[in-house]
């Protein structure tokens, strides 16, 4: 007899697992039970007392973009209002440089609607990318670029060949012709830094856009990403935050939830999905209960390795898949992610040359404006090593600036993110000797650009490395935030697998989502909201985006507008410096 029996099993209790369940449980009409393993449920969506007491730290999320959450903020009213919230500081992403001490600053969508102020920036070091910057926030704010976006974004790989999509993609050609951004040959087989150079002359605007590219889990280097480039361009100004931290979303999606009936179980260890004639029927825990499923079990947050060889067991999987998912890739979004208490704020040389650079949210350190050392800290990367000294590019962005409840009153914190090697790569009294050394490494390279940043400005500091995300058993074996790579082989269709990126797994009635799945790498909602799509194609489910007034992809376009709009409505006045 089953210990417990829902509609639905959900195994993690994830971001991934939080919004899947919302829509099961308010569309699908189905009872929902999520089984976590840690003792809190949110996942990458965490946000602690770190570096020191009173010091908020996002432990792994960090980045949220106004994307992320469009169905949910259409489909869940009050999602917003229960601090599923997105906002901005007053610049978005940026770059100092210590050889002349200039810097770059991307003024936030918040602050700068038309991009007028960033691109009075950029042409302080190339008056043609400032126009060509005009350009492309010209095409950013066209609904016939977001309607593409949300294509992508919302919809599962085998979706994509519907003619809507397709047309809708002839409809943006002109766009992105007039911007100066035509989609070619080249453009379509070219690596994001080649097709940055093209795009762009100064190397500080072309390194503020490569760097971005990098925390999207995209080594520049790697070919097939020529499309994306553009992207990544012109999300810069759209970078933001969580307000009191990644959590708080975590915090909206459960009180929603609760509302709706869904149960929690944590520290419930699965250990294997319960299979009958071939049927996924319920869960079995590491302590011996087991957990019926009237309708469906899904894997929320599972690596592919997890789902296939110990959820499901390798004798259910055939050889190819096997295979495949024995050659995936976790290696490039491997991180030192350090969170640092403070007396006050970093303090920059650059600001003499521009007094905003330091409420900067993506603020990134260089020793020239050369792109190159970006690249060859990829290089480094995929080798498996420590890049020069000369060649580390760490960003930091401090919060507590634009949300004060990151610190206590008169304080600041600020995170720190450099790509690192895999876990694998050294051993556990290594990686502990690693976390010590580059704590004084940043800092020995921070007092370079901001002098104030010593260690008697310091409070405490939270060292978090890829040994440390291995607390998270689905970021095994190498502590790759991304889950798995972003490579050209495992993103879309192929994302982790052919065989699993619909979502269905060899196992009738079980199915998977999460961060290795299509978006994948960001704290969004859009790999629960596919799986939705397809669960409840499968099973005959209510269909939101099939109401009155929701049809997509014209409804996801109007929620950008409209988050846009709520956060400049929301902006304080500020004394720009151009």
């Amino acid at each position: 007899m089953a210990d417990a029996t829902f509609d639905a099993v959900i195994i993690g209790g994830g971001n991934k697992a939080l919004f899947l369940a919302m829509y099961l449980s308010k569309y699908g009409g189905l009872s929902v039970g999520i089984f976590e393993r840690r003792h809190e449920i949110g996942g990458c969506l965490a946000t602690e007392e770190t570096s020191a007491p009173g010091f908020r730290g996002n432990t792994h999320a960090n980045i949220i973009l106004p994307m992320y959450y469009l169905p949910v903020w259409r489909d869940f009213p009050d999602f917003w209002e229960y601090g599923g919230r997105w906002d901005q500081h007053l610049c978005s992403d940026g770059f100092v440089f210590k050889n002349n001490e200039t810097a770059l600053s991307i003024y936030s969508l918040k602050y700068d609607p038309d991009q007028e102020k960033t691109a009075q920036q950029i042409a302080r070091f190339s008056k043609k990318d400032a126009d060509k910057w005009l350009g492309l926030a010209g095409l950013e704010r066209s609904r016939e670029y977001w309607r593409v976006q949300a294509d992508m974004i919302f919809n599962p790989a085998e979706n994509k060949m519907d003619p809507g999509i397709l047309n809708r993609q002839v409809e943006v050609f002109p766009k992105l012709v007039e911007a100066g951004f035509t989609p070619d040959s080249l453009v379509l087989t070219a690596s994001s830094k080649r097709m940055i150079k093209e795009w762009f002359e100064s190397p500080e605007l072309q390194s503020c856009i490569l760097r971005f590219a990098v925390s999207s889990v995209n080594d520049i280097n790697e070919p097939g990403w020529g499309p994306a480039a553009m992207g990544y361009a012109s999300y810069l100004p759209l970078i933001g935050f969580a307000p009191g931290g990644t959590h708080q979303i975590a915090h909206a999606a459960h009180q929603i939830l609760v509302q709706m009936g869904c149960k929690f179980f944590t520290h419930a260890d699965v250990e294997r999905v319960i299979i009958e004639n071939g049927t996924a029927t319920g869960i079995r825990l590491t302590n011996g209960s087991q957990i019926k499923a009237r309708k469906i079990v899904v894997a929320a947050g599972m690596s592919p390795h997890q789902l296939c060889f110990d959820l499901i067991g390798r004798e259910y999987i055939d050889a190819l898949l096997t295979k495949r998912i024995e050659l995936i890739e976790t290696i490039f979004g491997c991180l030192m992610w350090y969170s640092f208490a403070l007396h006050e704020a970093p303090q920059y040389k650059a600001e003499a040359f521009n007094p905003d650079i330091h409420e900067c949210q993506w603020l990134g350190m260089q020793p020239d404006s050369d792109p190159e050392h970006i690249s060859r800290e990829c290089m480094n990367v995929r080798m498996g090593v420590w890049p020069p000294f000369e060649d580390y590019a760490p960003t930091v962005g401090c919060h507590s600036l634009a949300d004060p409840s990151y610190a206590p009153p008169g304080k600041h914190v600020v995170q720190n993110e450099q790509l690192a090697p895999p876990m694998s790569k050294h051993t556990e009294k290594e990686w502990l000797e690693i976390k010590k050394r580059y704590a004084d490494e940043l800092i020995k390279i921070w007092q370079d650009y901001a002098p104030n940043m010593t260690w008697d400005n310091v409070i405490g500091v939270d060292t978090n490395s890829p040994y440390d995300s291995l607390r998270m058993k689905n970021l095994a074996p190498s502590g790759d935030i991304a889950g798995v790579d972003r490579n050209y082989w495992q993103v879309e269709g192929n994302r982790p697998t052919p065989e699993l990126a619909n979502h269905r797994t060899p196992i009738k009635n079980l199915y998977a989502t999460g961060t290795c799945w299509h978006l994948g790498s960001n704290a969004g909602s859009s790999e629960a909201y596919n799986c939705y799509k397809i669960i409840a194609k499968d099973l005959g489910l209510a269909k939101p985006w099939e109401e009155p007034h929701k049809q997509e992809p014209e409804s996801l376009v109007d929620e950008v507008f409209k988050i846009k709009k709520r956060v400049q409505d929301s902006a304080k006045p500020k004394s720009y410096q151009c």
